[in-house]
């Protein structure tokens, strides 16, 4: 776990640079409230400086928590896109499941992590996903 390079907006009931790791685990894991994701990138097609980061709330004192994970360089757009909606299905899905305030939909959430001017080539990608499956139930059926 990377520490948070946001560290003055971080919740202050831990030493986040003192405390052990068990000891910033238990707090998180007690007292993360969900708010969102944030992804970190320049563009889609450079392969390095990727994050992405569970946002919350600390239940005690009410500043940010966050937990995450540098992304590995991918070969292409598609490879990063798929990496990033498992991931941030599998945190998002870890959880109580609560989506952000303004967001209807896991959809809607994924596609907020993007900068705007990359929003349709990224929503074209997720109709492609979403026929695909279509595709495989309709053949797992017959």
């Amino acid at each position: 776990m990377r520490d948070c390079d946001r560290e003055d907006m971080l919740c202050t009931c831990v030493d986040w640079g003192k405390d052990d790791l068990a000891a910033r685990i238990h707090h998180i894991i007690c007292n993360f409230e969900f708010t969102g994701f944030e992804l970190e990138y320049t563009t889609l097609e450079r392969p390095e400086g990727r994050r992405l980061c569970r946002i919350g709330r600390c239940r005690i004192c009410g500043k940010r928590l966050c937990y995450g994970d540098d992304l590995p360089a991918q070969s292409t757009p598609d490879d990063l896109l798929a990496d990033i909606f498992r991931r941030t299905f599998q945190m998002w899905n870890a959880g109580d499941k609560n989506l952000p305030a303004g967001v209807d939909t896991f959809t809607d959430l994924f596609l907020s992590l993007f900068h705007e001017p990359d929003r349709e080539f990224v929503g074209e990608w997720v109709k492609r996903l979403a026929a695909d499956a279509r595709l495989r139930m309709s053949e797992e059926g017959t």
